[in-house]
């Protein structure tokens, strides 16, 4: 099984914050291409990037991310839910 950590609440919280796409990678320093890709799922964010826009966006990791499994010799997917609190 691989683990995948897709951003899946990116694009909401950044319109939440009336940010474009250009405006959120310069604020992390990163590439304007990088957001879309994110967004798009195209792209995986690693653990600095992901630390950084938890603590850019002062929210819980379950606000921006989704914890994936994927099988991948049948590519079968099963979304971790986070453990209650």
């Amino acid at each position: 099984m691989n683990v995948e950590v897709r951003a899946t609440g990116l694009r909401a919280m950044r319109e939440k914050r009336t940010l474009t796409q250009r405006e959120l990678a310069h604020n992390l320093g990163i590439s304007q291409n990088y957001i879309p890709a994110l967004e798009s799922g195209a792209r995986r964010p690693g653990p600095k990037l992901r630390q950084a826009l938890i603590k850019f966006f002062g929210c819980n990791f379950e606000d921006l991310f989704e914890v994936v499994m994927v099988n991948p010799e049948s590519s079968r997917e099963q979304i971790l839910e986070p453990r209650a609190r």
